[in-house]
């Protein structure tokens, strides 16, 4: 096997909206909320390693103002990117 580490570029939003997911549902509800998506006790630890490495990499969880910031970068990713596909028929008012 070649290198044991990997590289995932994500713009800041990216990662500031992931981190509040995997810190609600990983750390709060202890993967209780996925469980019956999961096959293996691996999977969640894998999660976890990502939500640590945001944690080191991002100061906008214990910014004061982290909830603002957040609601920011969820708006901006939904601006750039679209409703995600669920919601399709939502937004076309059917």
């Amino acid at each position: 096997m070649s290198s044991d580490l990997i590289t995932i570029s994500l713009s800041r939003d990216e990662a500031v909206v992931l981190h509040e997911w995997l810190a609600r549902v990983v750390d709060d509800e202890n993967a209780e909320g996925i469980a019956e998506t999961l096959e293996d006790d691996a999977e969640v630890w894998s999660l976890n390693a990502v939500l640590i490495l945001l944690e080191q990499a991002l100061d906008e969880p214990v910014d004061p103002a982290f909830e603002k910031l957040l609601k920011a970068a969820r708006k901006r990713l939904r601006d750039k990117s679209g409703a995600w596909p669920w919601d399709a028929s939502e937004d076309a008012g059917d």
